[in-house]
């Protein structure tokens, strides 16, 4: 079976520029068949169709990348990851670039191929949740606590239906989920929120009744509600902002 490796060169601020480069530069003198994507939170939520070619049932594909729970999750979201049963995983954030290299120089096909380049919007720092479908329990306690319209409850299931509407760097949601199943792949405080293959669950509830605590208060179930109805006047107020735009712009014309 051919072989491929797939290299997130993550446009967050979890890996360091040194070991991304030292990964990249290997990748290219050693003529590694590779795929170099700039940003894989990127790619999964805008090409998914673009994704889904990368990947073959025919290669054995080595991703190297954050959490594999967190790339996993990724990859189900661009609906790739049912067609794959030949991936493993080297994790950035915990695998010495050392290890890394060398795994990568066993796992090289004898034959190098050509490698290319996926590049995802410069302009859109990528910063969304995934969720982890194993955990979650649709109590759709994220959709009401979101302003921004990211969440959407569909027949009995949360989906995430807006990530370029999600706030950079606001892990908020993911803090207040009861049972820790949204994931936010470039969170840099690491655990659960970022994707962590191992979860304290003990740890887990504690953090998660206090976060409760401290952005809801003590009353979760009103504080939902008032923030539904925020949730509501936002959208009416950019629905007659765009059409107040289109109304001028067709004056203009």
């Amino acid at each position: 079976m051919n072989k491929k490796v797939l290299y997130c060169n993550c446009g967050g601020e979890i890996v360091s520029k040194e070991i991304k480069e030292t990964i990249s530069k290997f990748l290219y003198d050693e003529k590694v068949d590779a795929i170099h994507i700039s940003d894989l939170c990127g790619l999964c939520a805008t090409e998914k169709q673009s994704v889904k070619k990368i990947f073959s049932p025919t290669h054995q594909t080595l991703v190297i990348a954050c959490h594999p729970r967190a790339v996993k999750k990724l990859l189900d979201y661009a609906e790739t990851i049912g067609n794959l049963e030949n991936l493993t995983f080297l994790n950035l954030r915990e695998t010495p670039v050392d290890e890394v290299l060398v795994n990568l120089k066993a796992f090289s096909n004898d034959e190098p191929s050509i490698q290319t380049e996926h590049i995802s919007d410069p302009d859109w720092p990528s910063w969304y949740p995934v969720i982890d479908y194993d955990r979650c329990t649709a109590c759709g306690q994220c959709a009401d606590f979101c302003l921004f319209g990211v969440y959407e409850k569909q027949e009995g299931k949360v989906i995430v239906v807006n990530p370029k509407g999600c706030k950079n760097n606001c892990p908020a949601c993911a803090r207040i989920c009861p049972h820790t199943a949204i994931i936010f792949p470039k969170y840099k405080m690491g655990g659960a929120i970022s994707g962590s293959d191992s979860i304290d669950e003990t740890a887990e509830l504690q953090r998660q009744q206090q976060d409760l605590k401290s952005i809801l208060g003590s009353d979760i179930y009103k504080a939902l509600e008032l923030r539904k109805v925020k949730r509501q006047s936002i959208i009416r107020e950019e629905a007659m902002k765009k059409a107040l735009e289109e109304r001028d712009k067709a004056k203009n014309n």
